[in-house]
């Protein structure tokens, strides 16, 4: 006999302050749930059903989180009835919540069923002889995890003050709740994942995981498909497991003796010739269906994992000048990363559903992306997230779940709790062939080396969990994939973001410096593999009016103020306003405080697109002596001021978006200064050659072309390769601050990529008044001036449908998007050589 009940929907749910109000034995009788019951719908965050029941306010708006603290204060106790058959209470039973945030103590039927404290992993409870056969009770007691952490000591891990009230390394939950740069403290709390019983009189398969090992020619793949048994009884009992691969119809038996207990049984399929999965622009995103089922006890289980076949490797082979290459490489081709790092999307993180998932992986997709890094300090990634990756062929790196402080691990059972999530995470992961590369952890390693005094203690308490604990689960239950011990990470005894070597986390143009941030540094940044660093901007004004109430809708208004990145705040020299402030005056020459407030948004947010391509657009052209270009951050986790993202909370597209898929796309050009030549490369990140034809040269601001050059061009598959070049005496006789170089790739008279270089900052440039004519032609709608244009803008709000926008027009030259007719010719919004500059 077998059965299942879930036991989602209305539950009652109290709080208090803790110690005899909250004890689950309160909650025992039938009259207790009118008067100190409310409704509570589950799963959902407690913030939520607070929300919902009128508690609390939108903590996503104004001020209205900070309101919401005292949740984070309470204990919580659930309760709910059910019913079960009489079969139910004679068997074997498990109670399963498949996510509780933390601290949890579970009762049925007044009888302790245990104790779980992570969020990273389900929690499961034998149950078995607590059940009776009718009406059970269940209780839940829930906490944040801050009141078992408050007596544990803190403030040798970290000094961050949110760290020593919410006791942050200790808690085994997603980091960014306790409170992070562009995140506020909200520590979630409730019944976040389904809950549903089970029960069996025979085995259980409890789960599977798959992955696929290929030969080193890729000429065979060995598919390897593990099932964790759960044995029920006292005595072993016979089964058959059974594993089919859907698209070819290979199919193998196992027949098994599963013991009382959790066994693994494994089944191995060699599959010839496979059809490889490779990443967007490499190759198709071929997937493979697993058919598992377990047959014992006169009973069939089965489960379905999809999976792909690819070869990861690390290349760390030396650097022909110094160091190290740090290159990626799948099925035996580099791949240049180009992406964002992935936050959760969401305060209330378990709110993020499957299209939200896609949505997101779509725009990233359609951004040029082919990586993403997942963060260190949130949650393992969904299964929604990591499939739309698969299908897309978005490469995942993928942190585990440790971020900025040290960590406990002298401490035996906050080792063993480690354990157990990463180990639950390397096999119910395993079998997406996005995801790239496990690494360790965020910044621990920097941290070590340089956050903290050499006689601090305890000195790296956490070390052996990710020099020892981590590869060694992973080497017994993943080895399809590589591990990296920290990011930023570099070998041979170098200082950890050593930019020759392994990979880099470049700060210091965004954090390290007074007065804004110069990204004209990037320039000559020639780090192996960089995947953090990013460039602080205004967020859309429709996103703005979303969650500032219009009576704070200025800058420095409590509720700005509160959703502000720290970082924008913060300066080196006392009396300015603070980075993302001083970041305007640097390349505007003008004063925030007297710029009216959409006008400020438009600035900063057009400056964050000028910053974020520097960034790219120097590592792409050093393909494969820098081998990405991962900036930080894709996704917001709420409505933010200025934020690092590319797209908002709300979805909107921020005006760096279109910038940024532009410096990703698959064939473009670069034009850089160095060593007194202006060079034109080109870089190809696809499979195929591609030919066309290379302008280049000077153009004036006022009009014209004091240099113009035209030749053929070849750019090799998968390269960047120097294309032209040009004295740089030649452009400072024309004088940089009235002309600038530039750079066009067009295949057929079709322009296939831009790209131009300032050697002056835009409030130094002598901009002309343009006449700008707009047409509608063959389904497209052109633009065309008689002088230079910076950053025509169709939209700020980042809300319509659009091909393009915040994009530049060079002097006489067509610069052509996909338009439907039916829309008309739109009005341009902004330019920014006209409304971001020094009037």
């Amino acid at each position: 006999m077998s059965g299942s009940l879930i036991l989602n929907g209305t539950w009652g749910l109290t709080w208090a302050e803790g110690g005899f109000q909250a004890q689950p034995g309160h909650f025992l009788g039938e009259s207790v749930k009118a008067p100190r019951m409310m409704e509570a719908r589950v799963p959902a965050p407690i913030h939520r059903i607070l929300m919902e029941a009128g508690l609390i306010e939108d903590i996503h708006i104004g001020l209205n989180s900070l309101k919401a603290r005292w949740v984070e204060e309470m204990v919580w106790v659930y309760r709910h009835t059910f019913t079960v058959p009489d079969e139910a209470a004679s068997s074997h039973a498990w109670l399963i919540f498949d996510k509780l945030e933390l601290d949890a103590l579970v009762s049925l039927n007044g009888r302790p069923a245990g104790r779980h404290a992570s969020a990273h992993r389900p929690a499961m409870f034998d149950v078995t002889g607590s059940l009776r056969p009718g009406k059970n009770l269940l209780t839940v007691r829930l906490a944040t995890g801050m009141h078992g952490a408050s007596d544990k000591p803190v403030g040798i891990y970290s000094a961050a003050e949110t760290d020593l009230l919410t006791g942050r390394p200790w808690l085994r939950k997603p980091q960014y709740q306790c409170g992070w740069d562009w995140n506020p403290r909200l520590v979630n709390v409730g019944i976040l994942g389904d809950v549903r019983l089970e029960w069996r009189d025979s085995p259980r398969l409890a789960h599977a995981a798959v992955f696929a090992v290929p030969s080193d020619d890729l000429s065979l793949a060995v598919l390897t498909i593990r099932a964790f048994v759960e044995g029920v009884g006292e005595e072993p009992v016979e089964g058959l497991l059974r594993a089919r691969i859907e698209e070819t119809g290979e199919e193998q038996t196992l027949p098994i003796r599963i013991a009382p207990g959790e066994s693994r049984h494994e089944i191995r399929i060699e599959l010839e010739n496979p059809r490889l999965w490779w990443p967007i622009h490499q190759g198709e995103q071929n997937l493979y269906h697993i058919q598992i089922s377990l047959e014992a006890g006169g009973e069939a289980q089965r489960l379905t994992r999809r999976t792909g076949v690819r070869k990861v490797e690390i290349d760390q082979s030396p650097h022909p000048e110094e160091g190290r290459y740090f290159i990626i490489r799948v099925n035996d081709r580099p791949v240049f990363c180009k992406g964002g790092n992935w936050v959760p999307a969401d305060l209330l993180y378990s709110e993020v559903g499957p299209e939200r998932y896609r949505d997101l992986v779509s725009l990233a997709q359609e951004a040029n992306f082919n990586t993403l890094r997942i963060w260190g300090g949130g949650l393992f990634a969904d299964h929604a997230l990591l499939d739309a990756c698969d299908e897309m062929g978005l490469l995942v790196w993928h942190d585990f779940l440790f971020a900025c402080s040290k960590y406990p691990g002298q401490d035996a059972e906050f080792v063993e709790e480690v354990r157990r999530e990463v180990i639950f995470a390397a096999r119910d992961l395993a079998h997406h062939p996005s995801l790239a590369v496990w690494c360790g952890n965020n910044e621990i390693e920097w941290g070590d080396a340089e956050w903290y005094p050499p006689t601090d203690t305890p000195y790296r308490p956490h070390h052996a969990i990710f020099s020892l604990e981590i590869p060694r689960i992973l080497a017994r239950e993943d080895p399809s994939r590589p591990y990296w011990f920290s990011s930023p990470h570099s070998p041979d005894y170098r200082a950890p973001n050593d930019p020759l070597a392994g990979d880099q986390h470049p700060w210091s143009v965004s954090l390290a410096l007074p007065g804004g941030a110069d990204w004209w540094r990037y320039r000559a940044f020639v780090d192996r593999f960089p995947n953090e660093g990013g460039v602080l901007g205004a967020t859309s004004p429709a996103t703005l009016r979303q969650f500032i109430p219009p009576q704070e809708r200025y800058l420095f208004s409590p509720s700005w103020n509160h959703h502000d990145n720290p970082f924008a705040c913060m300066d080196h020299t006392p009396g300015e306003l603070g980075h993302a402030y001083e970041t305007v005056r640097l390349w505007t020459g003008r004063d925030p405080l007297a710029m009216g407030w959409e006008s400020y948004l438009f600035a900063s947010a057009i400056l964050q697109a000028e910053g974020l391509q520097e960034y790219i657009h120097n590592y792409r052209r050093r393909m494969f002596s820098s081998a990405s270009a991962i900036f930080w951050m894709y996704n917001d986790s709420w409505p933010v001021t200025h934020g690092w993202t590319i797209v908002d909370y709300y979805l909107r597209k921020k005006l760096a978006y279109h910038p940024v898929r532009r410096a990703f796309q698959p064939v473009t050009v670069v034009v850089a200064e160095e060593a007194g030549k202006v060079t034109a490369f080109g870089v190809n990140d696809t499979v195929e050659e591609w030919q066309g034809d290379l302008r280049f040269g000077l153009f004036a601001l006022t009009g014209g072309f004091p240099l113009d050059r035209s030749l053929p061009v070849r750019l090799p598959a998968n390269s960047a390769v120097p294309l032209a070049s040009f004295d740089r005496a030649l452009w400072e006789s024309e004088g940089p601050t009235r002309t600038g170089a530039f750079a066009l790739l067009t295949r057929d008279g079709a322009s296939a990529a831009c790209h131009r270089l300032f050697l002056e900052r835009f409030k130094d440039l002598a901009f002309a008044a343009p006449e700008i004519e707009m047409s509608l032609e063959d389904g497209c709608l052109s633009f065309l001036s008689d002088a230079f244009v910076w950053g025509v803008c169709l939209d700020v709000d980042g809300e319509m449908p659009l091909a393009d926008n915040c994009f530049d027009l060079l002097p006489s030259m067509p610069y052509r998007i996909p338009w439907h007719p039916d829309r008309g010719i739109p009005p341009i919004l902004r330019i920014g050589s006209r409304d971001a500059v020094r009037p």
